[in-house]
């Protein structure tokens, strides 16, 4: 009851933006910025200004807002609250202009087009901060272009959103959740960090692998811990994570920027290596403790040396343990090792009726996988999935897709372990012409025991 109490309390305070929390900042243009709430911190955005991190604190996640002088900033309802409502006193006024049908008349001239210069623009923002300065400077811009009533309707709409974009000083507190975080590489073009995964094959992968509080999971994660991160946070602080890992340290970098603590993650996260996952009868660390009269003569350096030491070499007993005992309740295998040669030889660590999900960038090495599962006869209903989603820019009356964003999302596989009964034969109904055979089979060998007797 206390555990659940306890929960309960961590996940509302998880809904509320606190001090040293790690948190991600959208802006108006999209880019998002990872940051640590520090009190009495300044968190800086750039062109965008900055803040005092004491003034977003107690608010809920979601949250935008608007910077204004003095490293102040001001609630708002959205991030782009009344900026497309003419009406608004927080809209861009915009000077009256005529419009085009079409384009035709449109000359692309470059920047010989606008006549506001860099050093105008520069002096209007350090006029000083909030919404009323990038409205003016915008009005400014939209005033030195000469081409503007040239420009369609939807033309123009466009070009006041885009201006908007980039200009207003506005910005949106989110949690750092693990579908946030993989946007967030996404955004800044590293896929090879996070091996191309998507958003919405990470949570096809969290079903199929049924992943869920209490459970004890295989895991191999070359995404620097967005996928164990992603399965903490479905696990609800019960069960654990054995992190297979080929180097010396798990490559673990992301969950240094999620509020977990170390305690947490030492609960249920148990780093091994694949030497000692293969071999964990002859990999246990004979190590034993000092006698307390020693360890209270040790320099206080060498002391905590000692402690983290003999933490370690716990928590890989407690691992190779896990090990030998086999039984887990399901593998989620993200790796560059090729699947197809180790993959088969970890499956008899998982016990009967569990998930595996095996993911790859690559389509043709999970179709070689799934002919050896067909073969094996220890995994059920191998199938390969993808998922895409593609995104869409709107205005009224327009809509087509985003031509810059990222394509693709990865595959994987899923099955179900199985134990095959050995000697067992297949029940059913047999056709006739089988029976018959079956039948004259029996008569022979009767025939020819009789014969053999007499």
């Amino acid at each position: 009851m206390m555990g659940k109490v306890l929960r309960t309390i961590k996940e509302r305070q998880r809904k509320i933006i606190s001090f040293n929390d790690y948190v991600i900042l959208t802006l108006p243009s999209g880019a998002t910025k990872i940051i640590e709430v520090r009190r009495d911190g300044t968190i800086s955005l750039g062109k965008f200004g900055n803040f005092g991190a004491n003034y977003i604190v107690g608010y809920s996640y979601g949250q935008s807002f608007e910077i204004l002088e003095n490293k102040r900033v001001q609630p708002l309802k959205s991030i782009t609250y009344g900026l497309e409502d003419a009406d608004s006193n927080e809209s861009t006024p915009i000077p009256e202009f005529s419009s085009s049908e079409d384009n035709r008349n449109l000359v692309d001239k470059g920047d010989e087009v606008q006549k506001v210069t860099a050093e105008e623009i520069e002096k209007i923002k350090k006029q000083g901060g909030g919404n009323e300065i990038a409205n003016k400077l915008i009005s400014k811009i939209i005033e030195g272009h000469e081409s503007f009533d040239k420009k369609t309707v939807y033309s123009q709409d466009k070009y006041v959103i885009r201006k908007q974009r980039k200009f207003s000083r506005r910005f949106t507190v989110n949690a750092l959740s693990p579908s946030n975080l993989l946007n967030h590489m996404r955004n800044d073009r590293e896929m090879d960090k996070i091996q191309g995964l998507s958003e919405e094959v990470l949570g096809m992968m969290m079903s199929h692998a049924n992943v869920m509080p209490g459970g004890n999971y295989l895991v191999m994660d070359e995404t620097g811990g967005i996928v164990v991160y992603a399965m903490l946070e479905r696990m609800h602080g019960e069960g654990t994570i054995t992190l297979l890992h080929e180097n010396d340290q798990p490559k673990i970098a992301h969950l240094m920027h999620t509020n977990y603590s170390e305690e947490e993650l030492y609960k249920m996260v148990k780093p091994i290596n694949l030497l000692q996952f293969m071999e964990p009868a002859d990999n246990k660390p004979n190590v034993g403790p000092f006698p307390d009269d020693v360890v209270k003569a040790m320099p206080d350096m060498r002391r905590k040396r000692y402690y983290r030491r003999m933490k370690k070499v716990k928590q890989l007993n407690e691992s190779l343990d896990m090990v030998q005992h086999g039984a887990f309740d399901g593998l989620v295998y993200v790796s560059t090792l090729n699947p197809v040669g180790f993959v088969p030889k970890i499956i008899n660590k998982i016990a009967g009726s569990r998930s595996i999900v095996v993911y790859s960038q690559y389509k043709e090495i999970l179709i070689g996988l799934s002919h050896i599962f067909l073969r094996d006869k220890h995994i059920l209903l191998p199938n390969i999935y993808e998922s895409r989603v593609r995104h869409f820019q709107t205005i009224p009356g327009r809509l087509h897709p985003t031509m810059t964003s990222v394509g693709g999302g990865g595959y994987f596989l899923s099955g179900i372990k199985v134990i095959p009964t050995e000697g067992a034969v297949a029940s059913g109904r047999r056709s006739k012409k089988r029976a018959g055979v079956e039948q004259q089979e029996e008569v022979k060998k009767i025939k020819l025991a009789s014969d053999s007797s007499a």
